[in-house]
């Protein structure tokens, strides 16, 4: 509890991760990666090869969900381009593991090289050792953190690998990606605060995310949508299925002071979006087609609708189509621009 309370007064003043870019080539959209702290690591005596024995030494005992946490932690060294200490450097772990070996999902090649990186490599910043882990005994990392003065909410997740494969019709890839476990949910830790220190802590909450792995996680925000002086809290992630991704949008309410009730839940299914707007409006897209016998890898395009909050309830006020967006780079404005 000590160590968790420490990890609280420090993520209340950074809004981990942030800033920094992981891609080659263009740079990265803001707050895709974070960046790495090789000083902060060295001074409690994480080093890259301490990190790697310990992947070795939890494979030789077989145990799976320790391995995924040191492998997690190693893929984050990718990001501060230390010369080493990268992803090639698990392949040999991987193969030893036959959920590692053979991919068990999909996702599809016509999409963007740039949105594919994103998608294999969006989440290495999440599981840099030591600043974002919360309990190495329960292997728990605190991924996100924000608070806007009065509470606080915060999202801890264990690490969770899995071998997905890009389908194309040559050059077909494998790729192992470490997202947030589903079999150990994550959950969200939030509170009052009081002079900027944790006053009062509601029931932990589970995100509902069912037998879904946690991909990317947006940072948490406040806003009071139905004007009663309580803050709504508002969760934004990508929950992975067997052959691409669903994107979600949580609404919470803080019920009677001491617990996180789901107000409302919008997901943007077949490699949708679900954002909140600037202005306080709600955008959520679903893949789709209007080609006949095409199925989830030929769709072609987005159905974007757009709701509002009216008279205590959502309303949806209009639709569109649009070109699929992660065809080309215009998911990259949905994903990370037009927010506050």
């Amino acid at each position: 509890m000590k160590n968790f309370m420490f990890m609280i007064l420090i993520l209340l003043n950074f809004n981990l991760p942030s800033g920094g870019s992981l891609f080659a080539g263009p740079a990265a959209p803001a707050d895709v990666i974070g960046a790495a702290n090789p000083e902060a690591r060295d001074a409690v005596g994480i080093t890259p090869d301490m990190i790697y024995r310990n992947v070795g030494k939890a494979m030789d005992r077989g145990d799976v969900r320790e391995s995924d946490f040191w492998m997690a932690g190693y893929m984050a060294l990718e990001i501060s381009g230390e010369s080493g200490h990268a992803y090639a450097g698990l392949i040999p772990f991987f193969e030893k593991r036959e959920n590692l070996r053979k991919p068990v999902s999909f996702i599809s090649g016509q999409y963007s090289e740039e949105f594919l990186d994103f998608f294999f490599r969006g989440t290495y910043a999440f599981w840099e050792m030591p600043e974002n882990v919360s309990d190495e005994k329960n292997r728990e990392f605190m991924i996100r953190a924000n608070h806007n003065g009065e509470y606080f909410a915060q999202i801890a997740v264990t690490p969770y690998l899995e071998s997905w494969v890009i389908i194309r019709e040559k050059n077909m890839q494998k790729r192992v990606i470490p997202f947030g476990d589903f079999i150990q949910p994550p959950v969200i830790v939030a509170g009052t605060l009081k002079q900027g220190v944790p006053e009062k802590f509601f029931d932990k909450h589970v995100l509902e995310i069912g037998e879904h792995p946690l991909h990317y996680v947006w940072p948490i925000e406040f806003h009071d949508i139905d004007g009663d002086g309580v803050p709504e809290i508002w969760t934004r992630y990508n929950a992975a299925w067997a052959d691409g991704f669903s994107q979600v949008l949580d609404i919470y309410k803080i019920k009677n002071g001491k617990e996180l009730v789901l107000l409302k839940k919008f997901e943007g299914q077949a490699e949708g979006i679900a954002r909140r707007l600037a202005d306080g409006k709600i955008e959520v897209g679903y893949g789709t087609t209007d080609k006949d016998g095409v199925g989830h890898l030929g769709y072609d395009r987005h159905r974007i609708e757009t709701w509002e909050y009216k008279n205590g309830d959502f309303v949806k006020i209009s639709e569109r189509n649009v070109p699929h967006l992660l065809i080309g780079n215009e998911w990259k404005q949905y994903y990370f621009e037009n927010q506050e």
